[in-house]
Order: structure tokens, then sequence, then C-alpha cells
């Protein structure tokens, strides 16, 4: 019997996994030689359709094999059975090969790396690119960078010739770690209207927010120590966090922001190193920590010991509500900020970085030269020219105008497609993000599978969590794409949401965090 014909007769009891079944089939006809090394396998969507799955299922069942060293995938191309899987197949049979067949061969790689920690967060990252793969017609509410309507095209580009012909040759020459002495001049100036008073001297340029996120991590935390933030949040802390080795633990969130009463429990019972949250527009609930809990979080910071990490990439994104200004005032010597012009400028320039103060300041400014030993010139005298010739509040005058067009189209959007089926967690008073909770538990990888069918996609809970969601939740974001487009997705993540409700398949609450 061919493995096709295996595929298409799977055992559907609770006993027998299916996508263990998937990988055991493909393991078998591998072995036997029946796929023959670099024959290229079904691509997923073909497979789910020969085994009667799920596409998710057939992505992760060829996930497990590339885990086996059995296969590999090339992007645009498939998935391929690898060279070494001939070998396996061979060995009782023929001699071992030659030094010249081995080369060429990655599979020692397996061995040699070390073992690589598995997280959820990754896991279903990976299952949201692979559903989406080759989908042209997909309408991308998982998107949350800017749309280009918001780049002032042709100003960058004036400002580019100035900073050319002022700066000359120098323009293109190396320039500090720590970035160009006339960006962080024109970031501290910047800091002076989120009552920020550190000089250029405290300024340590990156390549964006993530990049900071990821040096604060390494410069402060050490392989075993516990760091709390935000769940949900943004993934990118929580692949920040879990790069540094450090144990992650969520603190909840709420109308207010950080449940403050919830991190002081936390504290009586672990030590923390560090924690990081967004106190103003916070993704994905577009909400603030309100001036007691600021209060409250910067006399723990200073009572127990450990830093705050500021993030305030979406704080200019502001549709109502006072905004109270940066935490940092509050508490200099224990928080450390962050911000980027990604959401409000330009994603492109890259232009990010952090402000602290005292040994820890120098520890990040450390862990940049070791990432990088110089950083790109012209976009920071670019972006200084930006910052120093007046433009910035008239772009984020902009950037708000256009974000709330569109935050008002996918309310509206919400309301007439999915008022009884999800609700909004938080009322978002900025940002790019609506946070939602399904009313009906269904799992997660299931939906996202239904809405990828539906030509639609979301980021599930999961995705922003250090530990497991209460129910079904996601973010949709709406800066992106025009309100036509997001009117029309919303109503298609309906049509998801109520196909996978009514399906006779059984569903599943989010499945356990690894």
């Amino acid at each position: 019997m061919s493995y096709k014909d295996r595929l298409s007769g799977l055992n559907r009891t609770p006993e027998h996994p299916v996508t263990e079944q998937i990988v055991t089939i493909f393991r078998d006809a591998i072995a036997s030689g029946e796929l023959s090394a670099d024959e290229k396998l079904p691509p997923t969507r073909a497979l789910a359709e020969l085994a009667a799955v799920n596409h998710l299922t057939a992505a992760r069942a060829y996930r497990r094999l590339a885990e086996l060293g059995l296969v590999n995938s090339r992007v645009g191309s498939g998935t391929f059975v690898r060279g070494t899987g001939a070998v396996a197949r061979r060995s009782a049979r023929e001699p071992a090969r030659t030094d010249e067949e081995r080369r060429g061969s990655t599979a020692w790689q397996h061995f040699a790396l070390p073992q690589l920690e598995g997280a959820y967060v990754d896991s279903i990252l990976v299952d949201l690119f692979a559903g989406a793969e080759g989908r042209h017609d997909l309408i991308p509410l998982m998107t949350g960078y800017p749309s280009g309507r918001v780049f002032p095209a042709e100003l960058l580009a004036e400002l580019t010739d100035e900073a050319m012909s002022k700066h000359g040759p120098s323009a293109w020459q190396y320039a500090p770690a720590d970035g160009v002495l006339a960006f962080r001049e024109a970031i501290a100036e910047l800091g002076r209207a989120d009552g920020l008073e550190d000089g250029p001297e405290r300024v340590v340029v990156t390549n964006g927010a993530r990049q900071a996120l990821t040096l604060v991590a390494r410069a402060v935390t050490r392989p075993g120590d516990v760091i709390a933030c935000e769940s949900p949040s943004f993934a990118g802390v929580l692949r920040a966090i879990r790069s540094a080795g450090a144990e992650v633990l969520g603190v909840p969130v709420d109308d207010d922001g950080l449940d403050v009463d919830a991190l002081e429990q936390l504290l009586a019972r672990r030590e923390i190193r560090m924690l990081a949250l967004q106190p103003r527009i916070q993704n994905p609930t577009g909400r603030d920590l309100s001036l007691e809990r600021r209060e409250r979080l910067a006399e723990l910071a200073v009572r127990h010991g450990f830093f705050v990490v500021e993030d305030a990439i979406y704080s200019p994104l502001r549709f109502e509500g006072v905004d109270h200004g940066a935490l940092r005032p509050l508490a200099p010597d224990h928080t450390i900020y962050i911000h980027s012009l990604s959401k409000v400028l330009s994603p492109g320039l890259r232009a990010g970085w952090v402000v602290a103060s005292g040994p820890v300041l120098e520890r990040i400014a450390q862990e940049k030269r070791t990432d990088d030993m110089t950083c790109a010139t012209l976009p920071q005298l670019v972006t200084a020219e930006f910052l120093t010739g007046g433009h910035y509040e008239r772009q984020v005058a902009g950037a708000i105008a256009l974000h709330r067009t569109r935050h008002d189209a996918m309310a509206e959007a919400i309301d007439e497609h999915l008022s009884d089926l999800v609700e909004v967690v938080h009322r978002p008073l900025g940002g790019g993000h609506f946070w939602l909770r399904v009313r009906e538990s269904l799992d997660e990888r299931l939906l996202y599978g239904e809405a990828v069918q539906h030509g639609v996609n979301f980021v599930p809970g999961g995705a922003t969590m250090p530990g497991r969601g209460d129910g079904t939740l996601m973010r949709v974001s709406f800066s992106f794409l025009d309100p036509e487009e997001l009117r029309e997705g919303v109503r298609r993540l309906g049509a998801a949401i109520r196909s996978l409700a009514s399906s006779e398949r059984p569903l599943r609450s989010s499945l356990p965090l690894a």
C-alpha cells in the first residue's frame, strides 16, 4: 500500500494522534525507499486534503519530520526528503558514505547544536506563517506595522539630500555604536515632552525598539533569572526575554493597565530582576497604566530593587484620554526607557533608542557594541534632521488622524459582523489594535486555520502571553489596512468563527503551553 493510500485511511480514535500517524507514514515511506532523497512532498494543503485534516495539522507533521532530520523546507519551493534520509535506508546494505558524500549534508548539526527549548509563542508563530504561505488573497489583520500612507516619503527624500549635503563623506562613514551625536541630542530634546530630563550621554541608539528590548534583557539578566511582563504583551517582548535565558512570568492587564496588586502578590513569592511593560497605549489592549498604579509601581521597584523597562513605542498614537508622560521620572534609577519612531514615521529607518542611568547604561552600551561595532549613519542623520526641523508634531498629528479613521472603521465592522461572536476586552485609547475574546471557547489554532481558509488572519492570544490565557483571545490590527479592507477582513473573520463553532470537529480550549 502506498503512503498516499495509508494517509487516506488514518485512525481517528483519540488514542492515536493524527499528527503522529502522518509522521510515521512518511518516516516509513522514506525508510523503505518509496520516497527517495530530495523528492518533493505534497504541499501542506494537498496533504491536508489527502489525509482529511486541518492544514495546520499537516504543517505540524512536516515540522516534526524536519525536527527528526528527515525533511527540509526550501523557501518558495516546498518540502523535500533530506539526502540523509536515504542513508538510514541504505545503511544496512551499502557501505558508509565517503567524505565526498558527507560534504553538503547538515544532519550533523542536529547533534552539535545545543538543545533548543521550545516555547508556545515560537511554535504558534511558526504555524501562523506556515498557514498563510502563498495566500496572496489574505487580508492580514495580524499585521501591526503602519501603512505606507503614514510615511512622509517626499519629506524624507528632501531630508536625505540635506543630510548628505551637510555632512558630506561622513554620512557614509562609520559611526559610534551608541549612535550619532546629532541624533542622540535630538532624542534627548524629544524626551522633554515626556518629562525626561536626560541628556544625550544617557541615550543609546538601537536598531529599532525590538533590539533595544533584547539588549536590555541581556544587560540586566542572566540565565535562570525571573522577568515579569504584562499578559497579554507584545510577542517580541516574550522572545527578547527568553533569548536572555530568563524565566518569564505574566502579570494580568485590565482597563487600568498592569494589575499592580497581582504584581505585589508575585513579589511576595518570587524575586524578579526586571518588569517589562507599556504603561501608555499598551499593545495589544490600547490601555494606560493609571496614575495610582504608576506611583505604586515606582514604589515597588524601589522597595524590591528591580528594573522597570518602559516601552513607549505606541505612546504618540493617542486618540483619547490624558497622556501622563513617561514613567521614568518617578523612579529614574530603576526605570529603563525604550522608544522608537517606527509607528509614526517609518519602521524602515530603524530609529530606536534606550535611555538609562547608572551602571546599567554602560552594560546596555556594551551589549550594543557586542551586536554592532558601528551603526547606520545616514538614517540617523536623516532622522536627526527630521526631529530638529520641526516636522515631528505635524507627522504625529497625521499618523493619529489616519489611525483614528481606521480604528473607527474596524469598530463599526466589529459591531456589524462580530457583536454576537466576540467582546472587545478593553476599549483602546489609541495604538493600532483591538483585543478581542471569542464568546465561545474554541481551539485558537483551529480557529486560525479556519480564518486563513476564509482569507483572513489574526494574532492568537497564545502568541502574546507567557502563560495560558482565559478563553479564546485574539489581536486584530487596523494600522496597516485601508478601511474597506478592514471591513471585509472582519466580515471574513466572523464567517470563520461561525464555521468553526458550528462544525462537528471536536473543539477544545487553548492547547497546553509548551
